[in-house]
C-alpha cells in the first residue's frame, strides 16, 4: 500500500507540489527561523541594540575571500589580504549594512506595492516564455523553503535600502567651475624618477641562523598556538544522494518528452501569414455571417482556378492596412492577433496552403501561409539524461522533505543523541577525526557552519546536537561534539619555516627601508636614479615616468600619496619613499605636474561628446557615492557600535 501511495505521489505534480508546500509551511514559519535566529552562536558585535554573531561574519567572510579570489584569479595574493584583514572588512560591512537599514526605517523610506510588483513580474526567474508565471514564481519561493510573505517583505526592505542610496548618490550636482576644477585635477599627470627596491628579491639573499630563530621562538612562544580542536560525529542528509538511489524507467522518460515537447524546442517555429479580411457588421446575425463564408468560398474557388491572392487581397480585403500588400500580415505574433486566427494558421505547415473559413470579432479570414520554418527540437537521445536527471530531482523533492522533517524533529526531540535522528531520516552517524578552524582538507568539515557549531557553547559545553545546519540546497548536516581539546602551544619543529620566513621578512624590509632613505638621500643631492639603483641588486630605476591616477605601474597607494604632494617650485623636485602594499619600497624624485588646458566653456557646449572616464558626468557619479560614502560615515560615527572582547 506505501509503495502504491509513493507512485501515486511521485506521478502527480499536483499532489507533489501541494505536499511540498503543506511541508514546507513549518519551516518557513518555525523550522529554518529558529535555525537562523538560534542561540548557538557567539555574538561578536553590537549595532544599535542589534546584535551581529559568528555565523554571521562567517558567511560575510567567505562571500568577501570569494569576491578577492575571482579578482585575483582564483588565488590572494600573498601578505596582500590576510583572513584576519578579510574578516575584519566583512564584519565592517555588515555593521555599515545594521546602520542602513535602522536609518532606512527610522525615516520610513519605501516601496509601493505597484513598484514592487513590476520588481516581482520583471525578473527572468520568474518568466516562462518572457513572461510572469504565478505558479513558477510560487513553486520558485516555496522552493527555496521560504514563504511568499516572507519573500517579498525582504525584497520590500532591500528596495528600500536601494532608494535610500540612490536619493544620495543619484542627486548630486556640481556648479560649473566646480566641474572646470574637477576636469583639471582629474587630467593632472606628474611626472616622476624613482627606484624600486623589491622585496622578494631581498628576502632571497637573507639568511637567519639557528639561533635567531629559536630566539625569536622563545619571545613569541605565546603567539603559536594549534587552534583548539574537536571530534565530532555527525548526521548528513543530501537531496542529490536521494535523486541518484531513484531508478527512471525509459518508459517514464520517454513520456515525460512527449507530454512536454515545447520545453524542448530550441528555436520556435517560423509562420508568416498573408488573409482577406470580409468584415461583418453584427457578428451576431448568422444570415450576414453565412454571406460573407459564401464569399470566402468563393475566393478560395478563384484561387483554385489560377488568380493571385495577393490580387484578390488588394481587391476584396477590408483589412486596408495589409490589403496593399497583398494581405501580408508577416511574422505570426499571437499576442498581437485573434486567438482564432492564430490556432488556424498555426495548423498550416506548407508554404501557399490556404485555411478554412476563419471566424473572429472582426469578421471571417481566408489565411495563406507564405513562409514556414519547422520549430527546432532537441532529440530525444540527448534530453534523455537531462530528463532522468530531471525526475529523480522531483522524486527526491519529497522525500528529502519527509526525511529533513524527521531528521530536525528528532535532533531537538533527543537532543543528547544522533541515533534517533539517524534511523529516522535514513541515514549513518559519521565521525571525524580532530577538526579545528585551520582545517582544509574536508570541504564539509572546513565549512563555517560545521566549525561554529562543534564549538559552540550548547554543543561543546551542554553536550547537545546542534541545529539543522543548512550546508546548501538540498543538503542539511547536524553534529554533536564527542571529544574536545583547548589550544595546545607550538613547538619550535612545528613553526620553524613559517619563524624563518618572519625573520627574512623582517630583514628584507629593514634593508630596504635603509636601502630607499639612503637613496632618497642621494636623489636630494641631485644624483640620477640609475647611479642610485647601479650596485643594489634589489633595485630597478626607472626615468621620465608620467603618472596619471588610473596609472598601474606602480600601486594606488603610492599614486594617492604622490597626488597629494604640492606642486614642485620652478627647477626644484619632491624626493620621498613610499611602502608599496607588496613589501617594494620606491624612493621617487617628483619633477613636474602638468595640467591640462581649460575647455571652451562655448565650445564645448557646440562639440560636446559622450561621456568617457574624464566627463563631468562621470564625475557626478564618483562625487555621489562619495556623499554617499560620507552620509554612511557620519551615520555610523552617531551609531553605538560595540564589540565583544
Amino acid at each position: 500500500m506505501l509503495l502504491d501511495l509513493r507512485e501515486t505521489v511521485r506521478n502527480s505534480k499536483p499532489i507533489k507540489y501541494t505536499l511540498i508546500t503543506i511541508i514546507c509551511i513549518p519551516f518557513a514559519l518555525v523550522g529554518i527561523g529558529s535555525y537562523l535566529g538560534g542561540s548557538a552562536y557567539n555574538d561578536v558585535a553590537e549595532v544599535d541594540g542589534v546584535p551581529i554573531n559568528d555565523l554571521q561574519v562567517d558567511r560575510a567572510y567567505n562571500a568577501l575571500k570569494g569576491q578577492y579570489q575571482q579578482m585575483f584569479g582564483g588565488n590572494i595574493p600573498q601578505n596582500l589580504f590576510s583572513d584576519e584583514t578579510i574578516r575584519g572588512q566583512a564584519l565592517d560591512s555588515l555593521v555599515t549594512e545594521i546602520v542602513v537599514n535602522n536609518t532606512v526605517e527610522e525615516y520610513k523610506f519605501a516601496v509601493g506595492d505597484e513598484t514592487l510588483g513590476r520588481a516581482i513580474r520583471n525578473d527572468p526567474r520568474f518568466q516562462v516564455d518572457g513572461k510572469f508565471d504565478a505558479e513558477r514564481y510560487q513553486n520558485m519561493i516555496q522552493g527555496s523553503l521560504d514563504n511568499v510573505g516572507n519573500y517579498e517583505e525582504s525584497l520590500r526592505a532591500s528596495a528600500a535600502v536601494t532608494q535610500f542610496r540612490a536619493g544620495i548618490a543619484a542627486t548630486n550636482f556640481e556648479l560649473p567651475n566646480e566641474t572646470e576644477r574637477l576636469e583639471t585635477l582629474q587630467g593632472q599627470t606628474r611626472t616622476i624618477d624613482f627606484v624600486t627596491y623589491s622585496i622578494d628579491k631581498a628576502i632571497e639573499n637573507i639568511e637567519v641562523t639557528d639561533e635567531q630563530i629559536s630566539d625569536y621562538f622563545d619571545e613569541n612562544a605565546d603567539n603559536y598556538q594549534f587552534p583548539e580542536r574537536a571530534k565530532i560525529e555527525y548526521i548528513e542528509l543530501k537531496k542529490s544522494d536521494l535523486a541518484a538511489a531513484v531508478e527512471v524507467s525509459d518508459e517514464e522518460v520517454e513520456a515525460y518528452y512527449n507530454d512536454n515537447n515545447s520545453e524542448f524546442i530550441t528555436t520556435q517555429a517560423v509562420r508568416e501569414t498573408s488573409h482577406i479580411l470580409l468584415e461583418v457588421a453584427d457578428a451576431g446575425d448568422a444570415d450576414e455571417v453565412a454571406a460573407k463564408t459564401a464569399e470566402i468560398e468563393a475566393i478560395k474557388a478563384r484561387i483554385a482556378a489560377g488568380e493571385a491572392f495577393a490580387d484578390l487581397a488588394k481587391e476584396l480585403s477590408d483589412d486596408i492596412g495589409s490589403a496593399q500588400a497583398g494581405g501580408s500580415l508577416g511574422l505570426l505574433e499571437a499576442e498581437y492577433l485573434e486567438p482564432q486566427y492564430v490556432e488556424a494558421a498555426t495548423e498550416l505547415e506548407e508554404v501557399d496552403e490556404l485555411s478554412g473559413v476563419v471566424k473572429t470579432r472582426f469578421g471571417v479570414h481566408l489565411i495563406k501561409l507564405d513562409k514556414y520554418e519547422p520549430a527546432v527540437i532537441t532529440p530525444f537521445e540527448d534530453a534523455k539524461e537531462s530528463i532522468v536527471s530531471l525526475l529523480q530531482n522531483d522524486a527526491a523533492d519529497i522525500e528529502f522533505l519527509e526525511l529533513r522533517t524527521a531528521m530536525e524533529e528528532n535532533i531537538a526531540s533527543d537532543p543528547e543523541s544522533l541515533e534517533v535522528a539517524a534511523d529516522a531520516s535514513n541515514v549513518e552517524i559519521m565521525k571525524s577525526d580532530w577538526i579545528d578552524a585551520d582545517t582544509q582538507s574536508d570541504p564539509l568539515l572546513s565549512n563555517p557552519l560545521i566549525l561554529s557549531a562543534a564549538f559552540s557553547e550548547d554543543v561543546l559545553e551542554n553536550k547537545n546536537n546542534s541545529d539543522l545546519l543548512e550546508i546548501g540546497p538540498g543538503h542539511v548536516v547536524a553534529v554533536r561534539t564527542i571529544e574536545h581539546e583547548g589550544p595546545r602551544p607550538k613547538t619550535l619543529d612545528d613553526v620553524k619555516d613559517d619563524v624563518t620566513n618572519t625573520l627574512k621578512r623582517e630583514g628584507a624590509e629593514a634593508q630596504l627601508e635603509e636601502a630607499a632613505k639612503n637613496a632618497v638621500a642621494l636623489m636630494l643631492k641631485g644624483t640620477p636614479v640609475s647611479k642610485v639603483a647601479k650596485d643594489d641588486p634589489n633595485a630597478t630605476a626607472t626615468t621620465n615616468e608620467k603618472l596619471t591616477r588610473d596609472s598601474t605601474v606602480i600601486d594606488a597607494n603610492a599614486i594617492r600619496e604622490i597626488y597629494a604632494l604640492a606642486k614642485p617650485a620652478e627647477g626644484k623636485v619632491l624626493v620621498k619613499s613610499v611602502a608599496l602594499l607588496n613589501g617594494d619600497r620606491v624612493a621617487y624624485a617628483l619633477k613636474a605636474v602638468e595640467s591640462p588646458e581649460p575647455k571652451d566653456t562655448e565650445d564645448s557646449a557646440d562639440n560636446a561628446e559622450p561621456a568617457g572616464p574624464q566627463s563631468p558626468q562621470n564625475s557626478q557619479v564618483n562625487l555621489g557615492q562619495a556623499e554617499l560614502a560620507a552620509v554612511i560615515a557620519n551615520l555610523r560615527e552617531k551609531a553605538d557600535v560595540s564589540f565583544e572582547q
